[in-house]
C-alpha cells in the first residue's frame, strides 16, 4: 500500500489560525473579527491590506446605509414593504461602492445591509454597524500584523 502523501500544514494556515485565535480572545463570540482576519489573510501583505480595506469599506457603508434605511423604515412605519426596502437598499448599496470606485466592497456591503434591513433582532441599528465595524476593523488588522510579523511573503515583483 502506497504512502498517502498529505500536504504539509503551511505558514498561512497556521497564521491564519492564530488570527483567529487572537481575535476570539480578544472579542470572545465575534464572528466579525475573526471572519475578517480569515479573508485578510492574504498569499502576499499588499494583498491582506487590499482585501481587508475593501472589506471595512463596503461593512462600514452597509452598516451606515443600513442603519439609515431602517430607522427610516421604523419611522415612516413601512414595516411591510421591508422586503421591496432591502432589495433596494441591495441596488444603492451597490450603486454607491461602484459610484465611490469600490466594486470589490459591493458584496460585504450588500451582506451587511441585508443582515439590518431583515434580522429582527436588530434592536439598535446604529450601534450594530458601529460594533461590526470595529470588530472587522480588530480581525483586518490582526491578519495584516501576522503576516508581516510571522514569515512575511515576499511580495509580488512588479512587472
Amino acid at each position: 500500500m502506497k504512502h498517502l502523501a498529505l500536504p504539509h500544514l503551511g505558514y498561512r494556515n497556521l497564521k491564519t489560525s492564530l488570527a483567529v485565535l487572537i481575535c476570539l480572545l480578544l472579542i470572545p463570540k465575534s464572528l466579525n473579527a475573526p471572519i475578517a482576519a480569515i479573508i485578510s489573510m492574504q498569499s502576499t501583505i499588499e494583498d491582506s491590506v487590499k482585501i481587508g480595506l475593501n472589506r471595512l469599506i463596503g461593512t462600514f457603508i452597509g452598516g451606515v446605509l443600513g442603519a439609515i434605511i431602517l430607522i427610516l423604515t421604523i419611522k415612516l412605519n413601512l414595516h411591510s414593504f421591508s422586503i421591496i426596502i432591502a432589495s433596494l437598499g441591495v441596488c444603492l448599496i451597490i450603486y454607491i461602492c461602484n459610484l465611490i470606485k469600490k466594486p470589490a466592497a459591493c458584496t460585504i456591503a450588500s451582506i451587511v445591509i441585508l443582515i439590518i434591513l431583515i434580522d429582527p433582532d436588530i434592536i439598535n441599528p446604529v450601534r450594530y454597524a458601529f460594533q461590526r465595524t470595529l470588530e472587522t476593523i480588530v480581525g483586518v488588522i490582526i491578519a495584516i500584523i501576522i503576516n508581516a510579523i510571522i514569515n512575511p511573503p515576499k511580495e509580488k515583483k512588479q512587472t
